[in-house]
C-alpha cells in the first residue's frame, strides 16, 4: 500500500521526480566510475612491478662504514635455502670517451645475468673485451653496435644497445655501460655494490631477511636489506588514498542530488498538506505518513542508484581506456564493489534527504492541514 501511494505521488510531479533521480544517477556514476578507474590504474601500474614482489636488494651498510659487499659475505648469502636466483652487481662512476666524453655509471655483471636482466634493441649481449650500452647513453654519445669507446682509459667495442627501461629500483642501464665482472675488477677493483636476490616465494621474503640478520648482521650491521614488496605496498597505499580523495570530490555531486531530493520532498509536503490532513482524519497514523514519504525518497534513491551503478561501468571503461589504454581490469570484483559502494551511498543519501520532509509531514496537525489552502 505504502509503495503504491509513493509511486502515485511521484508520478504526479514527474518532472521534479525525474530531475531528482537524475541527480542521484550523476552522483552515483561519478563516485563509482572514479573508483573503478582508480582501481584499474593501480592494477595497471602494479602489473609492471609484479615480477619484483619476491625480489630483495642487498647493499653494503654505508652508515656502519661498509662500502662494498665482499666475496665472503656473498657466499653466506648464496647459502640461504630461500633463494631461487642471485645476481651480484658491481658499479662505479667512470669517464666514457667516444666522439664525445661524459661521466657515466659502469656496471660489472656476468654475461648470463646481463641477458637475464636486459633485452638488446640491437646487437647481442656479449662481453670479453666488449661492452653493452644503455639506449639513452648510446643516443647521447652517438653510439651504435660496433662503435669503440674508452671506459676509464680501456678500449671496448659495443656489442649491443639495450632497450630503454622504465623505472627500476635495482640497476638502471639507460645511461650506463655494462662490462664483464672480470674487466670491471681490472679497472675498479673487487667488491659488490648491489646483490639482487629473488626468493622462491613472497612468503620467504621475511624468512630470508631473518637469515641475513642471523648469519651476516649478527655482530654488526654489515649489509642493508631492502624488500621490493614494501615498494609495492606503498604504491598500493598511495593509489588507495588518491582514489579515496577523488571519490570524495565526486561525492559533492551526490550531495547536490541529496539537496535536490530534499527540495522535491519539501515541495511535495507543502502541496499535499490538505491531502495529509485527510489521511490523518480518516485514521492514518503519523507513522503511516512518515512511511509514505520515506518510500518516495527510497524509490528515487533506488531508481537513480541502480541506473548510476550500471552507467559507472560504461564511464569507468571509457575513462580507463582513454587514459590507461588497458580495460581488462574494469570488469573485476573490485569494480563491482565500487559500483555497490556507489549504489549504497546513493540510496543512503536519498533516505537521509527524505527524513526531514517525512518527519515534517508526519507532524502536521490534521485540523490545521484540512484548513490549508
Amino acid at each position: 500500500m505504502y509503495l503504491q501511494m509513493a509511486l502515485r505521488n511521484l508520478g504526479r510531479a514527474k518532472v521534479r521526480s525525474v530531475l531528482a533521480a537524475v541527480g542521484v544517477i550523476i552522483g552515483v556514476t561519478a563516485i563509482a566510475s572514479i573508483g573503478i578507474f582508480g582501481e584499474s590504474l593501480k592494477n595497471a601500474v602494479l602489473e609492471n612491478f609484479k615480477d619484483l614482489a619476491n625480489e630483495v636488494i642487498i647493499t653494503p651498510s654505508r652508515t656502519h662504514g661498509y662500502s662494498a659487499i665482499d666475496e665472503r659475505t656473498l657466499m653466506k648469502i648464496e647459502k640461504s635455502p630461500y633463494i631461487s636466483e642471485i645476481i651480484p652487481v658491481k658499479s662505479a662512476a667512470a669517464e666514457i670517451i667516444s666522439k664525445k666524453r661524459t661521466i657515466s655509471t659502469v656496471y660489472g655483471l656476468d654475461e648470463d645475468d646481463a641477458r637475464e636482466m636486459f633485452k638488446a634493441e640491437s646487437g647481442k649481449i656479449s662481453f670479453g673485451g666488449r661492452c653493452v650500452v644503455g639506449k639513452m647513453l648510446a643516443e647521447a654519445l652517438e653510439l651504435r653496435v660496433g662503435s669503440k669507446i674508452y671506459v676509464s682509459g680501456k678500449l671496448f667495442k659495443v656489442s649491443a644497445i639495450l632497450e630503454a627501461e622504465g623505472a627500476r629500483f635495482d640497476v638502471n642501464p639507460n645511461y650506463a655501460v655494462i662490462i664483464s665482472r672480470e674487466d670491471f675488477d681490472k679497472l675498479f677493483g673487487d667488491g659488490y655494490d648491489i646483490v639482487i636476490v629473488k626468493v622462491k616465494s613472497i612468503e620467504d621474503v621475511s624468512r630470508f631477511k631473518e637469515y641475513v640478520e642471523s648469519r651476516i648482521n649478527y655482530k654488526e650491521k654489515v649489509v642493508d636489506v631492502f624488500e621490493m614488496k614494501s615498494i609495492l605496498e606503498r604504491i598500493e597505499k598511495a593509489f588507495a588514498q588518491i582514489n579515496l580523495f577523488l571519490m570524495a570530490i565526486a561525492g559533492v555531486s551526490l550531495l547536490v542530488a541529496g539537496v535536490s531530493i530534499l527540495n522535491v520532498m519539501l515541495m511535495s509536503t507543502i502541496e499535499r498538506t490538505k491531502e495529509i490532513g485527510i489521511l490523518r482524519a480518516i485514521g492514518a497514523q503519523r507513522s503511516d505518513v512518515l512511511k509514505i514519504f520515506l518510500y518516495e525518497a527510497l524509490i528515487l534513491g533506488v531508481f537513480g542508484s541502480v541506473i548510476g551503478a550500471c552507467l559507472s561501468f560504461v564511464a569507468g571503461y571509457g575513462i580507463t581506456g582513454l587514459i590507461v589504454g588497458k580495460t581488462e581490469y574494469v570488469f573485476s570484483l573490485s569494480s563491482a564493489l565500487y559500483a555497490l559502494f556507489g549504489l549504497f551511498f546513493g540510496i543512503l543519501t536519498a533516505l537521509v534527504s527524505g527524513l526531514y520532509p517525512a518527519y515534517r509531514a508526519s507532524k502536521l496537525d490534521p485540523i490545521v492541514a484540512l484548513r490549508f489552502e
